[in-house]
Protein backbone atom coordinates (compact mmCIF):
# COMPACT_ATOMS: atom_id res chain seq x y z
CA UNK A 1 0.00 0.00 0.00
CA UNK A 2 1.59 2.90 -0.93
CA UNK A 3 1.99 5.83 2.17
CA UNK A 4 1.10 9.60 1.21
CA UNK A 5 2.60 12.00 3.63
CA UNK A 6 1.54 15.50 3.89
CA UNK A 7 0.19 18.00 6.24
CA UNK A 8 -3.45 18.02 7.14
CA UNK A 9 -5.45 20.62 6.88
CA UNK A 10 -5.74 22.99 9.87
CA UNK A 11 -2.71 21.33 11.13
CA UNK A 12 0.00 24.14 11.63
CA UNK A 13 3.60 23.80 9.56
CA UNK A 14 6.77 22.67 11.73
CA UNK A 15 9.26 26.13 11.91
CA UNK A 16 11.93 24.42 10.56
CA UNK A 17 9.61 23.30 7.74
CA UNK A 18 8.70 27.14 7.08
CA UNK A 19 12.18 28.45 7.21
CA UNK A 20 13.33 26.02 4.35
CA UNK A 21 10.61 26.72 2.27
CA UNK A 22 11.03 30.25 2.23
CA UNK A 23 15.36 29.75 2.28
CA UNK A 24 14.47 27.71 -0.92
CA UNK A 25 12.17 30.39 -2.48
CA UNK A 26 14.85 33.12 -1.60
CA UNK A 27 17.79 31.50 -3.35
CA UNK A 28 15.80 30.97 -6.54
CA UNK A 29 14.79 34.35 -6.74
CA UNK A 30 18.48 35.74 -5.61
CA UNK A 31 19.75 33.24 -8.57
CA UNK A 32 17.32 34.42 -11.00
CA UNK A 33 18.19 38.01 -9.90
CA UNK A 34 21.83 37.65 -10.40
CA UNK A 35 21.55 35.84 -13.99
CA UNK A 36 19.69 39.23 -15.10
CA UNK A 37 21.94 41.46 -13.15
CA UNK A 38 24.70 39.94 -15.17
CA UNK A 39 23.06 39.74 -18.70
CA UNK A 40 22.36 43.81 -18.01
CA UNK A 41 26.03 44.32 -16.95
CA UNK A 42 26.98 42.95 -20.03
CA UNK A 43 24.94 45.26 -22.01
CA UNK A 44 25.79 47.82 -21.06
CA UNK A 45 29.59 47.07 -21.03
CA UNK A 46 28.93 46.78 -24.47
CA UNK A 47 27.23 49.99 -25.01
CA UNK A 48 30.40 51.26 -23.32
CA UNK A 49 32.57 49.55 -25.65
CA UNK A 50 31.10 50.73 -28.95
CA UNK A 51 31.01 54.79 -27.52
CA UNK A 52 34.54 54.21 -26.77
CA UNK A 53 35.41 53.04 -30.49
CA UNK A 54 32.72 55.44 -32.06
CA UNK A 55 34.58 58.23 -30.32
CA UNK A 56 38.16 56.93 -31.09
CA UNK A 57 37.39 56.37 -35.00
CA UNK A 58 35.24 59.43 -35.41
CA UNK A 59 37.38 61.71 -33.38
CA UNK A 60 34.41 63.33 -31.69
CA UNK A 61 32.36 63.16 -28.25
CA UNK A 62 29.61 64.96 -29.79
CA UNK A 63 27.07 62.71 -31.27
CA UNK A 64 26.01 65.44 -33.56
CA UNK A 65 29.17 65.27 -35.37
CA UNK A 66 29.62 61.61 -34.88
CA UNK A 67 26.77 59.33 -36.65
CA UNK A 68 28.85 56.06 -35.11
CA UNK A 69 28.51 57.42 -31.27
CA UNK A 70 24.85 58.71 -31.87
CA UNK A 71 24.37 54.67 -32.95
CA UNK A 72 26.09 53.73 -29.96
CA UNK A 73 24.29 56.32 -27.67
CA UNK A 74 20.85 54.88 -28.74
CA UNK A 75 22.05 51.26 -28.29
CA UNK A 76 22.53 52.32 -24.93
CA UNK A 77 19.27 53.69 -24.13
CA UNK A 78 17.63 51.28 -25.87
CA UNK A 79 18.96 48.82 -23.70
CA UNK A 80 17.96 50.74 -20.55
CA UNK A 81 21.47 52.44 -19.74
CA UNK A 82 20.85 55.29 -16.67
CA UNK A 83 21.35 58.22 -18.66
CA UNK A 84 23.99 59.16 -16.02
CA UNK A 85 25.90 56.38 -16.73
CA UNK A 86 25.94 57.00 -20.80
CA UNK A 87 26.92 60.93 -19.40
CA UNK A 88 29.78 59.65 -17.28
CA UNK A 89 30.95 57.55 -20.24
CA UNK A 90 31.01 60.16 -22.70
CA UNK A 91 33.12 62.71 -19.89
CA UNK A 92 35.60 59.42 -19.31
CA UNK A 93 36.32 59.59 -23.40
CA UNK A 94 36.85 63.11 -23.70
CA UNK A 95 39.17 63.56 -20.41
CA UNK A 96 41.12 60.37 -22.32
CA UNK A 97 40.54 62.05 -25.28
CA UNK A 98 42.51 64.52 -24.76
CA UNK A 99 46.38 62.65 -24.23
CA UNK A 100 45.63 59.60 -25.94
CA UNK A 101 47.36 58.95 -28.67
CA UNK A 102 46.71 56.08 -31.96
CA UNK A 103 48.95 53.41 -31.83
CA UNK A 104 49.33 49.54 -33.44
CA UNK A 105 50.60 46.35 -31.92
CA UNK A 106 51.64 43.56 -34.75
CA UNK A 107 50.46 40.03 -34.12
CA UNK A 108 51.15 36.69 -35.51
CA UNK A 109 48.49 34.41 -34.79
CA UNK A 110 47.72 30.32 -36.05
CA UNK A 111 48.49 29.49 -39.50
CA UNK A 112 50.81 32.45 -40.62
CA UNK A 113 48.11 34.58 -39.94
CA UNK A 114 48.85 37.97 -38.80
CA UNK A 115 47.11 40.53 -37.09
CA UNK A 116 47.19 44.54 -36.59
CA UNK A 117 45.73 45.98 -32.96
CA UNK A 118 44.92 49.40 -33.46
CA UNK A 119 45.54 51.22 -30.31
CA UNK A 120 44.33 54.77 -29.21
CA UNK A 121 46.01 55.45 -25.51
CA UNK A 122 47.70 57.75 -23.14
CA UNK A 123 49.45 54.79 -21.94
CA UNK A 124 51.21 52.64 -24.31
CA UNK A 125 53.03 50.33 -22.35
CA UNK A 126 50.19 49.45 -19.91
CA UNK A 127 48.17 48.75 -22.73
CA UNK A 128 50.88 46.36 -24.37
CA UNK A 129 51.22 45.03 -21.11
CA UNK A 130 47.29 43.88 -20.54
CA UNK A 131 47.27 42.41 -24.59
CA UNK A 132 50.39 40.59 -24.02
CA UNK A 133 48.74 39.04 -20.25
CA UNK A 134 45.74 37.71 -22.87
CA UNK A 135 47.71 36.40 -26.00
CA UNK A 136 50.15 34.70 -23.17
CA UNK A 137 50.23 30.91 -23.41
CA UNK A 138 48.14 30.94 -26.73
CA UNK A 139 49.52 30.45 -30.20
CA UNK A 140 49.72 34.29 -30.74
CA UNK A 141 52.66 36.31 -30.24
CA UNK A 142 54.33 39.79 -30.90
CA UNK A 143 55.88 40.12 -34.48
CA UNK A 144 56.94 43.75 -34.25
CA UNK A 145 58.33 45.24 -37.44
CA UNK A 146 56.99 42.95 -39.89
CA UNK A 147 52.89 43.35 -39.83
CA UNK A 148 51.64 47.03 -41.09
CA UNK A 149 53.52 46.30 -44.23
CA UNK A 150 50.93 43.50 -45.48
CA UNK A 151 48.14 46.00 -44.55
CA UNK A 152 47.20 49.31 -46.31
CA UNK A 153 45.39 52.04 -44.40
CA UNK A 154 42.31 53.00 -46.49
CA UNK A 155 39.27 55.11 -46.33
CA UNK A 156 35.99 52.71 -46.27
CA UNK A 157 32.38 53.57 -46.56
CA UNK A 158 29.43 50.45 -46.82
CA UNK A 159 26.13 51.13 -48.13
CA UNK A 160 22.90 49.54 -48.37
CA UNK A 161 23.04 48.24 -51.79
CA UNK A 162 20.14 50.63 -54.02
CA UNK A 163 21.72 49.58 -57.16
CA UNK A 164 23.64 47.45 -59.42
CA UNK A 165 27.75 47.03 -59.33
CA UNK A 166 27.99 48.93 -62.69
CA UNK A 167 25.54 52.28 -61.33
CA UNK A 168 27.75 51.90 -58.34
CA UNK A 169 30.92 51.84 -60.39
CA UNK A 170 30.25 54.92 -61.96
CA UNK A 171 28.93 56.48 -58.64
CA UNK A 172 32.28 55.26 -57.30
CA UNK A 173 34.56 57.23 -59.94
CA UNK A 174 32.35 60.26 -59.67
CA UNK A 175 32.36 60.88 -55.92
CA UNK A 176 36.25 60.62 -55.84
CA UNK A 177 35.78 56.36 -54.63
CA UNK A 178 39.22 54.21 -55.76
CA UNK A 179 37.11 50.92 -55.61
CA UNK A 180 33.87 49.83 -55.26
CA UNK A 181 32.85 46.06 -54.10
CA UNK A 182 29.95 44.42 -53.61
CA UNK A 183 28.85 42.12 -50.99
CA UNK A 184 25.41 40.40 -50.33
CA UNK A 185 23.37 43.47 -49.63
CA UNK A 186 26.00 46.07 -49.60
CA UNK A 187 28.44 48.45 -51.54
CA UNK A 188 31.73 48.87 -49.74
CA UNK A 189 33.47 52.12 -51.49
CA UNK A 190 37.08 52.23 -50.81
CA UNK A 191 39.24 55.69 -51.05
CA UNK A 192 42.48 57.30 -49.40
CA UNK A 193 41.82 58.17 -45.98
CA UNK A 194 41.73 61.61 -46.40
CA UNK A 195 39.48 61.36 -49.15
CA UNK A 196 36.53 59.55 -46.78
CA UNK A 197 34.18 62.57 -45.15
CA UNK A 198 34.13 63.65 -49.11
CA UNK A 199 33.53 60.32 -50.34
CA UNK A 200 30.56 59.87 -47.73
CA UNK A 201 28.99 63.12 -48.00
CA UNK A 202 29.27 62.40 -51.91
CA UNK A 203 27.44 59.23 -51.45
CA UNK A 204 24.30 60.50 -48.97
CA UNK A 205 24.02 63.48 -52.00
CA UNK A 206 23.86 59.97 -54.35
CA UNK A 207 20.69 59.09 -51.55
CA UNK A 208 22.76 56.00 -50.87
CA UNK A 209 22.28 54.74 -47.07
CA UNK A 210 25.61 54.79 -45.43
CA UNK A 211 25.49 52.62 -43.17
CA UNK A 212 29.13 52.44 -41.76
CA UNK A 213 32.07 55.08 -42.51
CA UNK A 214 35.51 54.63 -41.12
CA UNK A 215 39.16 54.19 -42.00
CA UNK A 216 40.48 50.71 -41.94
CA UNK A 217 43.45 48.01 -42.38
CA UNK A 218 42.76 46.58 -45.12
CA UNK A 219 44.80 43.16 -45.86
CA UNK A 220 46.64 42.97 -49.04
CA UNK A 221 46.90 39.26 -49.45
CA UNK A 222 44.56 36.82 -47.17
CA UNK A 223 45.45 33.70 -45.71
CA UNK A 224 43.29 30.53 -44.77
CA UNK A 225 43.30 28.93 -41.42
CA UNK A 226 41.68 25.46 -40.55
CA UNK A 227 38.41 25.54 -38.85
CA UNK A 228 39.94 25.12 -35.54
CA UNK A 229 42.42 27.70 -36.14
CA UNK A 230 39.55 30.14 -36.85
CA UNK A 231 37.71 28.93 -33.57
CA UNK A 232 40.86 29.77 -31.28
CA UNK A 233 41.30 32.92 -33.16
CA UNK A 234 37.90 34.12 -32.48
CA UNK A 235 38.14 33.49 -29.24
CA UNK A 236 41.40 35.39 -28.42
CA UNK A 237 39.94 38.85 -30.84
CA UNK A 238 37.25 38.70 -28.23
CA UNK A 239 39.45 38.71 -25.37
CA UNK A 240 42.13 41.82 -27.23
CA UNK A 241 39.14 43.94 -28.10
CA UNK A 242 37.91 43.90 -24.57
CA UNK A 243 41.83 45.43 -23.55
CA UNK A 244 41.33 48.62 -22.38
CA UNK A 245 42.50 51.62 -25.85
CA UNK A 246 41.90 48.72 -28.19
CA UNK A 247 40.23 50.72 -31.07
CA UNK A 248 40.27 47.56 -33.33
CA UNK A 249 41.69 44.47 -34.55
CA UNK A 250 42.43 43.41 -38.33
CA UNK A 251 43.18 40.39 -39.55
CA UNK A 252 44.54 39.00 -43.02
CA UNK A 253 41.57 36.31 -42.95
Amino acid sequence: MAVVMGVRQGMEVPEQTRTMAGHSKWSNIRHIKASKDLARASVFEKASHMMKTAVKEGGSTDPKLNTKLAKAIEFARSNNMPTASINNTLQNLQKSQANAQPGLMELKGPGGLFLLVELHTDNIKGTRSAINSVIKKTTISEAIGSVKGLFEEKGVVVTEASCDLDAATDLAISVGAEEVVHDDNTLMFMCSPRDLDEVRQGLEQQNLTVIHASIDFLPKILTSISEEEEKELSIIMQKIEKVQDVVKVHVNL
